[in-house]
């Protein structure tokens, strides 16, 4: 049975995110000890309710290197001063470097970078340094950075995540699942610049982090699926919009046997291939129960791998081959979805016929 929470998210992203509950991408992913999304570390999760994400590196209290993200730059909660007064005085060892312009970086933009301070880093306050200005586009609030970044622990100076000579890491800019310091270091800047930034990580993961992120691109990312409408057949679940939100209405009668792949906007990007990384919004529903057992929108758009077996079947059966900005409606019976064990965690049975409707919104 796939596990609810996917290695993919519990990489060097967990720094980055917010929050420490798991992620609608831990319902989705498949079995396998693969962590191909770097940058958990830097996402937060908003929600503790919500079985969406999971711990990050990246994110506020976790920003995990698979931004599956970073644990750290995914927040888990306050990354503030105040946070770091809970830790025990004892947890955190005494500090030699106060500050970032104590810390040395070194290395051109592109390659890794050497970060060498006095250990242990215990900062007066968060903060960042432009290392390298870029030259590029400039960076808003609510784009999706693609970025190298390498995390360090303040405590002894090791490396705790890194996707310098793997996939660089994609980042959206939302300040509900993003590290505060790290949304704030990258907003304003442009493409091509390199940072340096400092995140008080004691409270959950009892160190601060200090991070560089080389940001290599950044693209606007579209609110919802947009292309022409496709009117689909009867007998399939209805799809209705309510305040923007693509909303399943609960099915009557008997599931289909088989896995259905509704297209209900068909966009008009490029088509999906195996292995790419889709930026997508979902909301899941069991069939038998007309129970909402996932969704991302209120949460933030989130990254999946397609086609590569980390998802469900039926999400990579049903999405690959698809196009950009297309909007998906998909019937997964239980040998493509979580099999004859279900997932208790969301409150699936082995026998449960999932629904799914998905806006696909970027591809990388």
């Amino acid at each position: 049975m796939p596990p609810l929470s996917h290695q993919i998210l519990t990489s060097p992203r967990q720094y980055l995110e917010m929050s420490t509950f798991p992620s609608h991408r831990q319902h989705l992913a498949g079995s396998g000890p693969t962590a191909t999304d770097p940058a958990p570390m830097v996402r937060e999760m908003n929600s503790p309710k919500s079985p969406r994400r999971s711990p990050r590196w990246i994110a506020a209290g976790v920003f995990a290197l698979t931004l599956t993200l970073v644990p750290a730059l995914v927040a888990c909660g306050s990354s503030s001063k105040e946070s770091s007064d809970s830790a025990t005085s004892s947890s955190i060892p005494d500090a030699r470097t106060k500050s970032l312009d104590k810390v040395k970086v070194s290395g051109d933009f592109g390659s890794k970078p050497t970060v060498e301070f006095a250990t242990a880093y215990v900062g007066d306050s968060e903060e960042h340094i432009v290392l390298i200005p870029g030259t590029g586009a400039e960076i808003k609030a609510g784009q999706r950075v693609t970025a190298d970044y390498v995390a360090t622990s303040g405590n002894d100076g090791s490396e705790l995540d890194t996707t310098y000579g793997k996939t660089p890491q994609n980042i959206v800019l939302d300040q509900k699942s993003l590290l505060t310091p790290v949304y704030d270091a990258m907003i304003g800047q442009k493409v091509g610049a390199r940072i340096l930034v400092s995140a008080d990580l004691t409270a959950d993961q009892g160190t601060w982090i200090i991070f560089v992120f080389d940001i290599i691109g950044a693209q606007d990312v579209p609110a919802s699926a947009t292309g022409t409408p496709v009117t689909p057949p009867a007998g399939l679940p209805v799809i209705t919009i309510v305040d923007g939100v693509p909303t399943i209405t609960p099915p009557t009668g008997d599931a289909p046997t088989g896995l259905v792949t509704q297209v209900l906007i068909k966009g008009d990007g490029p088509a999906i291939t195996a292995g790419q990384t889709v930026l997508m919004q979902y909301t899941g529903m069991i069939w038998a129960s007309g129970k909402v057992f996932d969704s991302s929108w209120g949460s933030g758009a989130v990254d999946f791998p397609v086609g590569a077996g980390q998802v469900i079947p039926g999400f990579d059966e049903g999405l690959v081959g698809q196009t950009i900005g297309s909007r998906i409606l998909l019937i997964i019976p239980p040998d493509k979805g979580y099999g004859t064990d279900g997932n208790t965690q969301a409150g699936i049975a082995g026998t449960d016929t999932l629904i799914f409707v998905v806006d696909l919104l970027l591809a990388s």
